[in-house]
């Protein structure tokens, strides 16, 4: 007795040479269950991720609606632990600029940190200055900035 399979034989099992029916539901079609892609950011076995990977999450629960990425989507950017678990972006905003010195101690970047808690001597404030050639650090405490 030769058994055939109509359709994608990847989607049937076979139990000593007699073909099944996939063991697993068919993916419901139509109407989105209401909040369906919360559910797989919940409890213990929660999963922050990105929006692709819980679309494809739920479709292989077995769920299927046509704006399923879209609604994955929506749910990803509110939810702030996927927020929080998310990917980097690691790219510059734009292009490093070279900024050169032809010698020691000819240019000098400045910043001012603060205001801090008050400490020894009611020094609030502190300014940092930098030689671009040596990369030789100063930095001193103020009690005051003016102008």
């Amino acid at each position: 007795m030769e058994s055939r399979l109509i359709g994608n034989p990847s989607f049937y099992l076979l139990n000593r040479g007699a073909s099944l029916k996939p063991p697993w539901p068919k993916p419901s079609l139509g109407k989105k269950r209401e909040g369906e892609e919360k559910e797989y950011t919940r409890g213990i076995c929660g999963y922050h991720s990105g929006a692709r990977t819980m679309a494809t999450r739920v479709l292989r629960a077995g769920y299927f609606w046509p704006s399923i990425e879209a609604d994955c989507q929506d749910h990803v950017r509110k939810c702030k632990p996927c927020q929080k678990h998310g990917n980097l972006i690691h790219h510059k905003q734009e292009q490093l600029h070279h900024i050169l010195s032809p010698w020691p101690f000819a240019k000098w970047g400045m910043d001012i940190l603060g205001p801090f808690s008050p400490g020894k001597g009611q020094v609030k404030f502190q300014i940092v200055v930098v030689d671009y050639f040596t990369k030789w650090i100063e930095a001193k405490p103020l009690t005051t900035i003016t102008a």
